[in-house]
């Protein structure tokens, strides 16, 4: 199967949690089990466009419910055999001739049909002898609107959120290229970018000219560009908002990333036009030191509450006992922006583990002295951890 999903890993978390079976909506989360595209209904990020049955056995095939203007693309995209189809708002026919069994004169939904996709997801269940099973079910996704349909059905629905984002936080050989080349493409336009920053430049300016230097580096390799760029660059004293035009001792910061195939890279750096402020000079040096406190620690087996307290505990060492950011980085892949599990905060029970990649950060935005950060995109290994597009992480003199 095209997909990403490690059907051992999932068995062995479903039956941790006592689950018979997942059940996935999240068009991402089914993206990532089967490598093919869920239908364009799931545009709308309600639940029942597309659903995805897991069974705890790994033995067990994956069952498919899907929109019926994609349905066969679905099966040849993914493999499943079983793939079952409900009609959704765009009217498809076959030449010659129309479909001797649908409905006459029978309009179909506006968008597409939840109690309808939620009995067939009921046959199949029962076809698999799962009604009154504990079933997973995203319950992060699943708009409250749409969660008590689900209680027509004779299951017990429990929350796998946690499960399918430990699942995911663990990225396959292609996911990593992904990622990597993302960021490559990325660090190529921080490159031209600070080589390129003149006085009288605004963030709009500077934005135009590293994702110019980001398409350039993806096509000087023969790849197909980046499907698309973010970039929050901050010029001056606000430290979050665009700003400009830059001036002498302006602070300039670089947080960027490239999305391939679905995934975003995450990376950043901050930049000063000529010398900064003895203040920036200062804060920045510190934010230097607790990131190599924090960056130390990116091995297997460390719990990343551990290293969210380390970073906070050099900054609070140098002097800067006011600083309290909620999270010292997150994981990176194909979620719906550059943020997903697990993050690297004071409440996290979640441990590096081979195979992770994240962002490791330490960002600042100060009003009236403008924004900081250092932020590499890293790969967890078998011993450490290795930055896939590295950087000097001196803070930029530019201009």
């Amino acid at each position: 199967m095209p997909g990403f999903l490690d059907r051992h890993r999932a068995a062995r978390l479903m039956q941790e949690h006592g689950l018979d079976a997942l059940v996935l909506a999240q068009p991402e989360s089914i993206i990532y089990a089967t490598g093919a595209f869920p239908g364009v209904a799931t545009y709308w990020r309600r639940a029942g466009a597309t659903f995805v049955l897991v069974p705890a056995d790994e033995a067990a095939p994956f069952t498919a419910i899907v929109g019926d203007l994609q349905a066969k693309a679905f099966a040849t995209q993914s493999g499943i055999a079983d793939v079952r189809s409900h009609r959704i708002w765009v009217e498809a026919g076959a030449f010659p001739g129309s479909d001797a069994k649908a409905p006459s004169r029978s309009p179909r939904p506006a968008q597409f049909d939840l109690n309808r996709s939620l009995g067939l997801l009921r046959d199949v269940l029962y076809e698999r002898g799962l009604l009154n099973a504990r079933i997973g079910l995203e319950l992060g996704f699943v708009p409250v609107a749409d969660y008590p349909a689900f209680g027509a059905l004779p299951v017990a629905w429990l929350d796998c959120t946690i499960i399918v984002e430990r699942l995911r936080a663990i990225k396959a050989p292609l996911e990593i290229e992904h990622l990597r080349n993302a960021a490559e493409y990325a660090r190529a336009g921080l490159l031209q970018l600070t080589r390129s920053i003149a006085a009288g430049m605004d963030a709009t300016q500077m934005t135009s000219i590293w994702k110019a230097g980001a398409i350039a580096e993806a096509e000087r390799r023969g790849h197909t560009p980046p499907q698309s760029t973010w970039a929050y660059i901050s010029v001056g004293g606000d430290g979050f908002a665009p700003g400009g035009p830059v001036s002498e001792g302006d602070l300039i910061k670089i947080d960027v990333g490239c999305v391939v195939a679905g995934y975003s890279s995450d990376g950043g750096r901050t930049a000063v036009l000529g010398a900064p402020r003895p203040e920036a000079g200062r804060i920045y040096d510190a934010l230097r030191s607790a990131f190599d406190t924090g960056f130390g620690m990116l091995k297997p087996g460390i719990l990343l509450a551990d290293i969210y307290r380390a970073t906070s505990t050099a900054m609070w060492g140098l002097g800067y006992e006011t600083y309290n950011r909620g999270h010292f980085g997150h994981g990176v892949g194909a979620s719906i922006w550059s943020e997903e599990y697990p993050f690297i905060s004071a409440t996290s029970d979640a441990v590096l583990e081979p195979g992770m990649v994240l962002a490791f950060e330490t960002p600042w935005y100060i009003d009236g002295l403008g924004g900081f950060i250092i932020e590499d995109q890293v790969l967890i290994t078998d011993s450490g951890c290795e930055v896939m597009a590295p950087l000097p992480r001196d803070l930029i003199r530019v201009g």
